[in-house]
């Protein structure tokens, strides 16, 4: 939740900074133009030149002759002060400049001319737009430059600008008289009514109509507004315009008085100082009212200010208190969640939530207490009987617990704490409790018995979780055993947490290099030679040194991790079964399948992937599988195999003799070998029927065209006798034991066939 906190406070930073809360300040601020729109004061007439004028007088620019009249005519009219909102730049030698120059004079002071600047994005280079020298004279000078958004609009006007070496004043500012510094700008207040601005067409100044009358006494604005002529900017919350009435509203504006804007930091820092507050306050009702506060700071405050001249930017304190806000119904959510939580819902007792919110650690005692057959009892009661089951079995723990307080978890589990001073004592009053039980509970007029047995977790200092796990187990343990109740044997949680961390650690073992491949050497009995090996896998951990290959082998089986480790297995004996073919050498390498991997869709690829990569013949490759799996395996796992010996490896049953093959099952399987168990090799020479077993399983192998190697071969006389019966090959530790690679060459160099006699 402190990082949720962070993330409201760096969104609103941002949106003040690098000014992302503009456009959402500026649709806020539209809506509150909106709620406080009003109609100009009308001390300003909008002259425009339009299309009725163009269509009277000509298409604009006009000449001398023309502004001439509309002077005269405003200026008899009584005008107060008459202002150009375009530059009048180029009529310096127009035939009618004389008769401008004269209407200026006429009006000496009342008209204000346009000195503005011209900017060539493209160049960079700034030009002067001011009126011909003749005429400057007699007017005084305003600038018209204005400045725009991305949207096209003018927020903010100026008090004056510089053009050139002059310090121009706006409009705005002249005909209010506010000033301001160079450059200094100030919010245009655009809650004024475009429509209640005094609007004449410039024709009708030229006509000198009856309705110029109404000019009388009031400042005059001249622009241009016909369709394509000049300047058109979008106007918040009204229709787009030409820029003569932005000029007019920015008039408005400043003959209100003099606006002021604020920076964003001043919200924000109140905001920041109301959320601090908020998340100070425990009392969820003064929480509720300042949720209140939010739109009244963010709509009405903002409302209130603007109207009495007051703007600044609010977006960056609403994200703010909007994220505080967040953050704070989430935290009452969760904590009505969690106080729902801490309860059982069917019983309304305190559940194993509640429990653990007791604290991570605890000196006390714990005890599980588990009803076995508590889900056949709640089935066979009525739905609202169960609460009474509940309350029944909690009555009865109470009573036997010296009152200490009982928390329900699901499928009738029970625990409580009991004082450490008092734990060594526990089975008293467990014994005590078991007694209890043994009366049925009279449930809705139902007798039900109840099975009951105690687990107790004595061993302080771990967290709570854990010893409830471990009670848990022990009450488990005591239920399988028949017995009442059992304590936890922390002995146990060595060997229970290596169990559940071994295949987390066994890909990293693979990665790593602890998991390594060894060779077992096997022997052609004929020839005497060595002709292959089984590559058996090894894992050596850096802590508790080499682990047996069934733990984590089966483990991998039972949790779907086995194709990484056959994998690993594979890529290395073949690897090694490449390199001692290398020079002419025949020299099988036999790797064990997992039943998991029989049918599976990888296999096949894995294989020839494998093969491919190190340049290995298929067929001195052996996958093994064992008798238990091939026999068990489904048609589609049988036409898997089928479809792996067909790319040229060898397969062979591994174990043979320890299942229940039949004659049919051996006929269709697409084997090349059979390995006779250890189990009859060890005994070959001592026991007749093994050597009626051996010597069946070697002639009928040979009969379907199979090879067969012995397994466990660990005495002279033993090899002796299996090659009498003509046994293929033999593999054990009188041959050599499972070794590293290195070891392996250097075995097969050292080898003889006489050392083998």
């Amino acid at each position: 939740m402190r990082i949720l906190l962070i993330w409201t406070l760096v969104s609103g930073l941002l949106f003040g900074l690098a000014e992302f809360g503009d456009p959402l300040d500026d649709i806020f601020r539209i809506g509150r133009n909106k709620m406080r729109e009003h109609n100009a004061s009308g001390q300003v007439v909008v002259v425009g030149i339009d299309n009725l004028s163009q269509q009277d007088v000509g298409n604009w620019p006009w000449g001398a002759r023309d502004y001439a009249a509309v002077i005269n005519h405003l200026g008899d009219a009584g005008a107060k002060r008459i202002f150009f909102d375009f530059p009048i730049n180029g009529l310096a030698r127009d035939p009618g400049a004389p008769l401008l120059v004269e209407a200026l004079k006429q009006n000496s002071g009342k008209v204000y001319m346009a000195a503005d600047f011209s900017d060539d994005p493209a160049t960079g280079k700034r030009t002067m737009l001011l009126p011909p020298e003749q005429m400057r004279q007699h007017v005084r000078l305003i600038n018209t430059n204005v400045w725009i958004n991305g949207y096209n609009i003018v927020w903010n006007g100026r008090f004056a600008n510089r053009v050139g070496d002059l310090v121009v004043p706006s409009i705005a500012s002249e005909m209010s008289g506010i000033r301001g510094a160079v450059g200094e700008e100030y919010p245009i207040d655009y809650s004024v009514r475009l429509a209640s601005l005094p609007y004449l067409s410039a024709g009708e100044i030229v006509r000198d109509d009856a309705s110029i009358k109404q000019v009388n006494g009031r400042d005059v604005i001249i622009g241009t507004n016909a369709t394509g002529v000049g300047n058109r900017y979008s106007v918040p919350g009204q229709s787009p315009s030409a820029s003569v009435f932005v000029s007019a509203l920015a008039a408005e504006t400043l003959l209100a008085g003099k606006p002021s804007a604020y920076s964003w930091l001043i919200p924000f820092l109140v905001a920041l100082a109301v959320t601090a507050l908020m998340l100070r306050v425990s009392r969820r009702s003064l929480v509720m009212g300042m949720i209140i506060l939010l739109p009244i700071c963010s709509i009405g405050l903002p409302l209130l200010l603007e109207s009495y001249g007051k703007f600044t930017q609010i977006m960056p304190a609403t994200m703010l208190m909007l994220g505080s806000m967040g953050h704070l119904a989430w935290k009452l959510h969760r904590q009505r969640f969690d106080e729902r939580g801490m309860v059982n819902e069917v019983s309304g007792q305190p559940n194993l939530n509640a429990l653990r919110a007791q604290g991570t650690e605890s000196q006390d005692g714990l005890i599980a207490a588990r009803i076995h057959n508590y889900a056949e009892a709640a089935t066979a009661l009525p739905a609202a009987a169960e609460k009474e089951l509940v309350d029944q079995i909690i009555m009865r723990l109470s009573l036997g617990n010296g009152g200490c307080k009982v928390y329900q978890g699901d499928e009738g589990i029970f625990m409580w704490q009991v004082p450490a001073t008092t734990i060594n004592n526990v089975g008293d009053q467990l014994a005590g409790l078991s007694a209890i039980f043994r009366s049925p509970a009279n449930i809705s007029g139902r007798l039900i018995d109840l099975g009951i047995a105690f687990g107790v977790d004595a061993d302080p200092g771990r967290s709570i979780q854990s010893r409830m796990s471990s009670a848990l187990l022990a009450c488990q343990e005591a239920q399988n055993a028949g017995e009442h109740w059992r304590v936890y044997d922390p002995t146990k949680l060595e060997a229970t947490e290596w169990r559940v961390t071994m295949l987390g650690e066994l890909d990293a073992a693979i990665d790593n290099g602890e998991v390594w491949v060894a060779f077992q050497p096997k022997l052609d009995l004929l020839s005497g030679e060595i002709c292959g090996a089984e590559a058996l896998v090894r894992w050596t951990h850096p802590e508790k040194g080499p682990i047996n290959p069934e733990e984590f082998i089966t483990a991998a089986e039972r949790h779907d991790r086995i194709e990484k480790l056959t994998e690993h297995v594979l890529n290395r004996a073949v690897q090694v079964a490449a390199i001692l073919n290398r020079d002419g050498r025949k020299f099988d390498m036999a790797v064990n399948l997992s039943p998991r991997l029989i049918g599976h869709a990888n296999l096949k690829p894995m294989v020839i992937q494998t093969l491919r990569r190190h340049g290995l013949s298929a067929e001195r490759l052996i996958l093994e599988i064992t008798e238990t799996a091939a026999m068990s395996s489904a048609e589609a796992a049988m036409q898997e195999l089928r479809d792996l010996r067909s790319i040229g490896l060898q397969l062979s049953i591994d174990d043979y003799g320890t299942g229940f093959s039949t004659l049919d099952y051996l006929k269709r399987c697409p084997a090349t070998e059979l390995k006779i168990d250890r189990s009859f090799v060890r005994m070959l020479v001592s026991s007749r029927s093994d050597r009626i077993m051996v010597n069946s399983t070697i002639e009928l192998a040979h009969s379907l065209g199979e090879e067969v190697v012995a397994e466990g071969v660990e005495d002279n006389e033993t090899l002796q006798l299996l090659g009498q019966m003509g046994c293929d090959k033999a593999q054990g530790y009188l041959i050599g034991r499972p070794m590293p690679y290195e070891a392996l060459v250097d075995y097969l160099a050292d080898y003889s066939p006489a050392k083998a006699a």
